[in-house]
Parts: C-alpha cells; structure tokens; sequence
C-alpha cells in the first residue's frame, strides 16, 4: 500500500466508526470489553490528537505533549470528526520520508501515515460491532494489517525494552490470506519472534480472510472463520504473546 491509499482508508474507516458511534454512545464495545461508544469514540481522537501534534512537527517527542479536555458526550461525536479532518490535512501535507519520533524502528512520516490508517480501521470494526454489525476490512487494508502486527506488535516488547515474557521456542506458524495471495511465516527462535513473507514449510497452518486474519491477531475475533491445521497450540501461543492492549 502506497500513502494515498493509507489516506483513503483513513478518511473511510475514521468516517465509519463515526458513523456507527452516531446516537449509540452509551453502547458497550465488545472489542474493548471496558468501554462505551463514548470512550472508543474519545480514544481514537486523542490518538489522532497526539500523532497529527508528532507529524506536523509541533512537538519533536512525546515530552510535553498535553491530552485535549475530553469533550462532553454531546460534543464529542463532533469534536472527533473536526480532529479526523484536521488529522488528514497534517498527514496529507506529511512527507512520508520526513524524520518523526515513533515508537518504533522506523522512524518516519510512512510509519504514522500507515499507524493512523490501521489503528483507526480496526477501531471501526470495533464500532460497528458495537452497533450491531460486523463489516469485514478491506482485504488489502487488511492484508497491510497483518504484515504492520508481525513487523511492530509481535515482538512489542522487545521494541520498547520492555523485559520479555517467557515464550521459549515455538512451533512455524503460515499465515495464509485467502483473499489476497499474502502469506507469511512466523516463528519464535526462544530469544524473539521473526517472520519472512511467503509460504515455508510449517507445523500450523492458518487460512483465512485477510480482514478475519487481522481480527484474530488483534483478538476482535476468535479462530471460527479461520482453517487451521497442524499444530493449533503455536497459533494459540503467537496470538496470546502479542501485546495487543
């Protein structure tokens, strides 16, 4: 995926879950199991709040950053659609090769382009479960999806300096997207986790959907729309170690 497209799928998908947020505010969210609507619709926008500040070049670090006043409920709705737009002018006007702080290796404009087109998608998956449909994510979207968990959420951990929790080795595990030809191979070598593109040899083999494979990482859903094969446990273990809060 390019950064117009990743654009696209922001203005979309952060148009979506404002949508599905309309008038069911006080609705509970399945996916964050201790939040309304209104705490969803709350925390994506204080998340664009903070990346538009780091992308625009207000703040070089998140030093000094300061959260907004969290909006009353019958502003809030209002108040995230003005920071979606606002957000999309700042990653519009970004360079994706312009140097930004991030948490991450890569440190760039692409990482938050990317991020914010990500985040902001499967938190609208989170909405419209919210209101009572589940509406599959676009399968490149999705497929992009995959393969930004494996590169930054599997070994988060890691990444922050965080101690690492004690997984040991751990069987191959193929990832394989149905929809879009993708796949990938992952393992856990007992000191990491890494991963290669495309199909190796494997002990579990996972088939789906990009948009279920997705949703499955990220703990929205459980395996039911998934084929898997082999030795299921390794699977199990890759999605339970992933920082995924």
């Amino acid at each position: 995926m390019d950064t117009p497209r990743y654009l696209t799928a922001l203005r979309e998908q952060g148009t979506a879950l404002a949508e599905a947020a309309e008038g069911r505010l006080d609705a509970r969210v399945p996916g964050c199991p201790e939040w309304t609507m209104a705490d969803l619709v709350w925390h994506v926008g204080e998340v664009h709040h903070f990346w538009r500040t780091i992308a625009s070049g207000a703040l070089a670090d998140p030093e000094g950053y300061e959260a907004p006043e969290r909006p009353d409920d019958d502003h809030l709705t209002e108040w995230y659609r003005d920071g979606l737009a606002e957000t999309l002018t700042v990653l519009t006007a970004l360079d994706p090769a312009a140097p930004r702080w991030t948490w991450a290796p890569r440190k760039d404009g692409a990482f938050i382009q990317r991020r914010m087109a990500q985040e902001t998608a499967v938190h609208a998956w989170d909405a419209r479960d919210a209101a009572g449909g589940r509406v599959p994510l676009p399968a490149d979207l999705a497929a992009d999806g995959v393969e930004e968990f494996l590169s930054y959420f599997l070994d988060l951990r890691r990444i922050l300096g965080l101690p690492d929790d004690p997984v040991g080795a751990v069987e191959t595990v193929l990832l394989i997207a149905t929809d879009t030809g993708h796949a990938w191979t992952v393992d856990h070598t007992g000191s990491g986790w890494r991963f290669e593109r495309g199909a190796g040899r494997a002990a579990c083999e996972v088939r789906g959907r990009a948009s279920d494979l997705l949703l499955a990482l990220w703990r929205r859903t459980g395996t039911e729309n998934l084929g898997i094969t082999g030795e299921t446990g390794a699977f199990a273990t890759l999605i339970a170690a992933a920082e995924t809060e």
